[in-house]
């Protein structure tokens, strides 16, 4: 038990340590922001259509913790770190209560809490709302499902509850009941005396797969890439040779790759790395025989499955390089953890209690090898963590922050966030209101005669003027302009306007009035002060002409100049 703890408290603490200095980063922001602005019973933003995922569970979790806590890292990633806890020891449970307490079960379970497969993509806050409670689903359905197998009664509910649950935040959690099936049959009982159980199973995954299937839209096909033999072999082998099998001993120790990969790791690397785990297949057969194989056989049949679902779903639009990607095989190191014991160690009869002192004949190996693993992990999570702390979001989440504490009446005119922040490719998603809306005091795009806007690092920028792309055509009235009074003056641009740009107006009035600016019928409510002001406007589509007007009667308000175009700051 104090090595069991030792192999489930290290590598939590390591990982609750890097994810607490991490960031909201990419779908984190979209996801966040969409849950402020959803209702309490939205369930159009439950049951959306993200990205070809189905995740009510995820989306319900993100708008309680929003509403408590906007982007609030910590809150966010509170429930992870529980979660990932909770599997850990459900994951021990059932080992024990399938091998009873022997010193075997040391080093598959620690595989699991050590993997980077795990460690690494659940910083990155999107995907651990996907696959840790899809982890503490499996772990809890295995653990409840041993019980029925040894018990009876009730525990068969907790089974199918926790797969309904795990189903609410990932479609991956479609696994749970071949492992349930898979589970039984490595502990020599037959499918045939749980018929009904494995028929609710089934029944629940077909009402998914319906449910599923009518909500999303299907991502088969998506991207230029093409699905060919060549294709699925190149991220096949990525897949195994730069993800799993380093990802299953604490690696790669290569460092991070490009967005939330891992950087190949040298031949030198890779090859001994292959043929070890082709001795571990080999001398788990030799050890355990048919139920080796059977444990084998169910390992594939999983990989098999994350392979064809990669291919089509993401490969035409990611390519080759998913294979490099942990989140594609993450839901890997717990079946091989399970496989493993299976194949090397010989279960217990479920009934029959476990052993109080376990045999201390393999502990100086079991505990050889889970040293190793955890040292392992320790230098290889050290160097794929940076890859995904998203310092850049946090820097600029801090910035923004400390700019409207130096100035609570801040505006800002919105404008793209830096691509690392979130991507352009999120359209209207990856602008600055979305990204820093919901930091309370922050006002965008409003009419005002001192403007801001955030530079990449998310520091607050004073607007002096812009870059005109059009200007206003002169006014005919001499030291004034155009006059503006209670009927509609539309005044021509030299040049046709296309796009989002910034309308400065110069301007000057006796009195202070209320009124409009107008583009083609789209009113916006400005303020007009009395004396000499500068107006800022964000405006947007196509038009080559602008109106202005007063509300009501009151001094007439002079337009010296107006321009349209980019902002200028200082």
């Amino acid at each position: 038990m104090l090595a069991a703890s030792a192999a489930g408290v290290i590598p939590f603490v390591l990982h609750a340590w890097a994810a607490l200095r991490g960031s909201l980063a990419q779908d984190d922001f979209v996801i966040t922001y969409h849950a402020a602005k959803s209702g309490p019973f939205d369930f159009g933003y439950f049951f959306q259509d993200y990205h070809g995922h189905l995740a009510p569970g995820g989306f319900l979790l993100a708008d309680v913790l929003t509403a408590w806590a906007p982007l609030n890292f910590a809150v966010l990633m509170a429930p992870v770190l529980l979660m990932q806890a909770a599997s850990s020891v459900l994951l021990w449970a059932v080992l024990v209560r399938c091998f009873g307490r022997r010193w075997g079960i040391l080093v598959p379970f620690t595989m699991f809490t050590t993997s980077t497969l795990l460690l690494v993509p659940t910083l990155w806050w999107a995907y651990a709302i996907q696959i840790a409670p899809v982890l503490l689903a499996a772990t809890a359905a295995l653990h409840a499902h041993v019980r029925y197998l040894a018990d009876g009664g009730r525990w068969a509910i907790a089974t199918v509850a926790w797969t309904v649950f795990g189903l609410a935040f990932y479609e991956k959690a479609v696994f749970i009941p071949v492992l349930i099936a898979g589970i039984t049959v490595l502990l020599g009982i037959s499918l045939r005396r749980h018929l009904v159980l494995m028929g609710v199973l089934a029944a629940v995954l077909a009402g998914y797969a319906v449910v599923f299937l009518a909500l999303t839209t299907s991502q088969v096909g998506q991207g230029g890439g093409a699905v060919t033999v060549g294709t699925v072999a190149d991220m096949t082998a990525r897949m195994l040779g730069d993800t799993l099998i380093p990802g299953l001993v604490g690696g790669p120790w290569s460092g991070p790759g490009p967005g939330a990969t891992f950087a190949a790791s040298p031949v030198a690397v890779r090859i001994p790395l292959l043929l070890l785990a082709v001795v571990v297949l080999v001398a788990g057969i030799r050890v355990g025989g048919l139920r080796a194989r059977k444990a084998w056989l169910l390992l594939g049949l999983v990989f098999v499955a994350d392979i064809g679902l990669s291919a089509a779903t993401r490969l035409t639009e990611v390519g080759p390089e998913l294979g490099s990607d942990p989140r594609y095989v993450a839901d890997l190191a717990l079946v091989v953890a399970l496989c493993l014991a299976f194949a090397f160690l010989e279960p217990k009869l479920l009934d029959r209690p476990s052993d109080t002192v376990p045999s201390t004949a393999k502990r100086p190996v079991a505990l050889a090898l889970c040293l190793a693993l955890l040292a392992s992990s320790a230098v290889g999570f050290s160097r794929l963590a940076p890859g995904l702390r998203f310092d850049h979001s946090r820097e600029f989440l801090a910035n923004a922050r400390a700019s409207i504490e130096r100035d609570p009446d801040l505006v800002l005119f919105d404008t793209a966030v830096p691509n690392d922040v979130l991507h352009g490719w999120f359209g209207e998603n990856a602008r600055t209101s979305r990204v820093v809306g919901l930091i309370p005091g922050f006002q965008f795009d409003q009419p005002t005669s001192r403007m801001s806007l955030l530079d990449d690092s998310g520091t607050a920028r004073t607007i002096t003027g812009v870059e005109p792309v059009s200007r206003g055509v002169p006014g005919p009235v001499a030291g004034c302009g155009y006059t503006v009074g209670e009927q509609l003056v539309r005044v021509p641009l030299d040049t046709p306007v296309l796009g989002r740009y910034l309308l400065r107006i110069d301007y000057f009035t006796s009195d202070g009035g209320e009124g409009f600016v107008d583009r083609d019928g789209a009113r916006v409510p400005v303020w007009f002060q009395p004396g000499l002001h500068t107006m800022y406007l964000p405006i947007e589509g196509l038009f080559d002409k602008i109106g202005f007007q007063l509300s009501a009667k009151g001094a007439p308000v002079c337009l010296a100049k107006v321009d349209v175009g980019k902002p200028l700051t200082q």
